[in-house]
């Protein structure tokens, strides 16, 4: 079951299909300025309120599926794929990249305005900066928007999605204190770890293992490291390879697309050994 409704859900995402309208994060600063105002929960609870807003919808979750939803196998499939599209994202990567594209290669007075909240478009740094700060964004959305939340269902069923998704929109939230700021950063870093190092398998396994090996030989693994970490491994799994580039693409763009690429084999690498796994009986 697990199985397909990853595989489910990742051809949907990978698509054009567009799902950001269902499931913005809005309703996580809603619910928690509801728990704070007028149950007055952090009189209570003080910085441990944030960590309330997560398990309520989580046992909320978890009952839905193990006493509502188990008897029957269809609706368990229809819901664990709904759960797993809400908790990704809330952006959808592939439109975003072509939207990116489009915005960028557009030069004439007709051009539509930037939209700010796509995730290249927050990249600060200049076209060909050194650093390959596009091609690291592309990377880091995935992981975060995809891979992650897909790795925690694999693990924890519906449960683990939405645990990580939500983790993921408390992270800077302006609704919490400092304290609970502090604690939803590091508890962001501890559901990000592993799947960044995953990832970077993935990725090394898709495109250039040997680099990715010394990546992992010489980068410090702290918890608040894996970003770097992933960036890293993703630039040397990739190297100068351009292998899923398009027509008219320029090297901008011709980049930004052969991370996506690799990103999407290294998808498919975890996928195959998910399906093992399940073939072999052990999940």
């Amino acid at each position: 079951m697990t199985f397909f409704v990853i595989f489910i859900s990742l051809v949907a995402e990978l698509t054009w299909l567009s799902f950001a309208p269902l499931r913005g994060v809005g309703w996580v600063s809603a619910w928690y300025s509801w728990l704070t105002r007028v149950l007055d929960l952090r009189r209570w609870t003080g910085n441990a309120t944030m960590l309330m807003a997560v398990a309520a919808p989580v046992i909320l979750v978890a009952y839905m599926f193990n006493a509502v939803l188990d008897d029957s196998t269809l609706l368990t499939l229809v819901g664990g794929v709904a759960v797993l599209l809400f908790c990704s994202g809330p952006r959808d990567l592939a439109s975003e990249i072509e939207f990116y594209k489009r915005d960028y290669l557009d030069q004439d007075d007709e051009a539509l305005p930037l939209d700010r909240d796509n995730f290249l478009n927050r990249v600060s740094a200049p076209v060909g900066d050194p650093d390959r700060p596009y091609e690291v964004a592309v990377v880091r959305a995935a992981n975060d928007g995809l891979f992650a939340p897909m790795f925690w269902f694999a693990v924890l069923g519906p449960v683990g999605a939405i645990l990580f998704r939500l983790s993921s929109a408390f992270v800077g939230n302006p609704v919490l204190s400092a304290g609970e700021l502090q604690i939803a950063a590091r508890f962001y870093e501890i559901l990000l770890w592993l799947p960044a190092r995953l990832l970077a398998i993935g990725l090394g396994l898709a495109g250039t293992l040997g680099p990715v090996h010394d990546v992992f030989r010489s980068t410090r693994h702290g918890l608040g490291q894996s970003e770097d970490f992933l960036a890293a491994a993703a630039l040397a799994a990739l190297g100068d390879h351009r292998d899923d580039t398009e027509p008219g693409d320029d090297a901008h763009i011709a980049a930004i697309h052969a991370m996506f690429g690799l990103v999407k084999r290294g998808f498919l690498v975890w996928l195959v050994a998910l399906a093992l796994l399940v073939a072999a009986g052990v999940v």
